[in-house]
């Protein structure tokens, strides 16, 4: 009986038909050449790093693009004795696409954090956040170049 039932179990999750819409995005026909940066290097080469991996170098549908980077990390709380106890991070990434006449598209993100009194560890949760900026920029980058081809 036990056999039975998880045989059944097995057959609807394996044929729902579930796939994720960002299944194939690795695997998409376009190609992406980055010109220069300006602005915070770790996020800069975090957004680059991303990039590449998504980018089919074989592709004929070709987009040269300069990033423009900036990163700012604001005190918005502090203790009794001075010392800052709170911070909003401020993250924005501007892409210029030169093969679309210099067309703009910016984005931007901001996140309040607790101060960690371990200076590595508050360093590393940081460095976290920005790749997981640059990870995310990277999916809608991709899925705005792919709807500017289509038109």
């Amino acid at each position: 009986m036990k056999k039975i039932i998880l045989i059944l179990i097995f057959s609807f999750v394996y044929g729902c038909g579930y796939t994720s819409l960002l299944k194939n995005q690795n695997q998409q026909n376009i190609k992406i050449s980055i010109n220069s940066t300006e602005g915070d290097f770790q996020t800069n080469n975090f957004i680059k790093n991303q990039i590449k991996l998504s980018s089919n170098p074989l592709s004929t549908k070709n987009f040269d693009i300069n990033i423009l980077s900036s990163y700012e990390k604001i005190i918005i709380a502090k203790d009794s004795a001075g010392v800052a106890t709170d911070y909003k991070i401020n993250i924005s990434l501007d892409f210029i696409i030169l093969s679309k006449n210099n067309l703009k598209v910016s984005y931007s993100d901001s996140i309040n954090i607790k101060n960690n009194s371990e200076n590595f560890e508050q360093i590393e949760y940081e460095r976290e956040i920005k790749k997981n900026f640059a990870s995310d920029i990277k999916d809608k980058l991709i899925l705005y170049l792919l709807s500017l081809d289509d038109s």
